[in-house]
């Protein structure tokens, strides 16, 4: 795992390698209600250089939710990345 920070963009906290596509996997772990409420997310998403096909949130929400490329999962789904 990595970690991915600039000033200007933001950070995200954790990067995966994304083996099959060879890419990577940014990751957003979220404690508040709002789940939704990054910045640097979807900037590196929409970057054409790091060719991202898709991101995951964990956050307090009981519900699997798909936007576009984010997955948002509940916080235990941790355990099977």
């Amino acid at each position: 795992m990595f970690y991915y920070d600039r000033k200007k963009i933001g950070e995200v906290d954790f990067l995966i390698d994304d083996y099959e596509n060879m890419s990577i996997i940014p990751i957003e772990i979220k404690s508040g209600s709002n789940a939704r409420n990054f910045k640097a997310l979807p900037k590196i998403i929409n970057n054409q250089n790091y060719r991202i096909n898709s991101a995951y949130v964990f956050s307090n929400e009981r519900e699997i939710l798909v936007d576009d490329k984010i997955t948002y999962f509940p916080i235990y789904f941790l355990m099977f990345i």
